[in-house]
């Protein structure tokens, strides 16, 4: 098995480059987030936010009227599709044509924050891990539910590696082991199942590994405790895509945005305590991290 190797500033500033002089919002990608549920409208916002704080020229999120209704109320710089929804007050299959023509132009898409585990959700990842051209992001729900429906095998069908964003109970549901056996590996765990299922795994937790299909494998140290609360992983999931939407290879856009939302994290909590800080606090420290880096 590859030893995993750290990442640090030097790994970020080797991959992304400052926006140039002459650049315009086509420059930058266009990201379509398929996020957010009646009972979970926030973690569209935290994804939508997390995505335009990491450079993505254009996001769009296409969700149901009250989730667009909630995340526009604060967010004024994404694009709103709004889509019917079903009985479960989440996004309805009936939409799976629109996502699909709407973001047919998108570089990256992102779908699960908040989206709700019910065959409608299912029917729309299912749709997308088969149709859609650009990088897929797969978090929360989105994984929930192929696992739900005993469809992981799914992931092996996408036109490209899919990025999956699992904390570590997500992973013991998607690969079917215990969580204190993937706690003694997390390398082997992630790395075993980038390769089966053909996807980049970022395998959350208090240490953070991101493993490729091609067997190669980073871990993060930063971050601290105050992540461990909801909505957390919604951001790292908008990060990561928006990375993905501006061109960055993938994997390299991964482990980026690991790195950068924990050393916000850890900004953070200097300035508000790790009991104190919220998810939502990180993103206006991830700016600092950005200056930090001279990017």
């Amino acid at each position: 098995m590859s030893e995993p190797k750290k990442l640090s500033d030097g790994f970020v500033m080797s991959v992304l480059k400052k926006r140039a002089a002459d650049s315009n919002k086509g420059s930058y990608g266009t990201l379509s987030c398929v996020c957010g549920s009646g009972r979970y409208p926030g973690a569209a916002g935290l994804c939508v936010e997390g995505a335009l704080r990491c450079g993505a020229g254009i996001v769009r999120l296409m969700s149901i009227p009250t989730v667009i209704a909630a995340v526009s109320a604060y967010v004024r710089e994404a694009i709103y599709e709004p889509l019917s929804e079903n009985s479960e007050l989440g996004i309805s299959k009936e939409n799976i044509d629109t996502i699909l023509e709407k973001s047919s132009k998108s570089t990256a898409l992102v779908c699960g924050c908040g989206l709700g585990c019910n065959s409608d959700a299912y029917e729309i990842v299912s749709a997308l891990i088969e149709n859609f051209e650009g990088q897929l992001i797969l978090d929360a729900d989105a994984l929930n539910s192929i696992y739900a429906y005993k469809d992981v095998k799914k992931l092996q069908d996408a036109k490209k590696p899919v990025v999956i964003t699992p904390h570590i109970g997500e992973m013991s549901r998607l690969c079917g082991d215990e969580i204190h056996d993937i706690k003694k590996d997390r390398a082997d765990c992630a790395l075993n199942f980038a390769s089966e299922y053909n996807c980049i795994v970022v395998l959350k937790d208090n240490i953070t590994h991101i493993a490729s299909p091609e067997s190669q494998i980073y871990v993060s140290v930063a971050g601290n405790a105050g992540l461990a609360r909801g909505g957390s992983g919604d951001i790292l999931a908008g990060m990561t895509a928006s990375l993905c939407a501006q061109g960055y290879d993938a994997f390299k856009a991964a482990c980026c945005a690991v790195y950068l939302h924990g050393r916000a994290a850890d900004i953070c909590a200097l300035r508000l305590s790790q009991y104190g800080m919220l998810p939502h606090d990180i993103i206006d420290d991830l700016c600092l991290v950005f200056k930090d880096l001279g990017l």
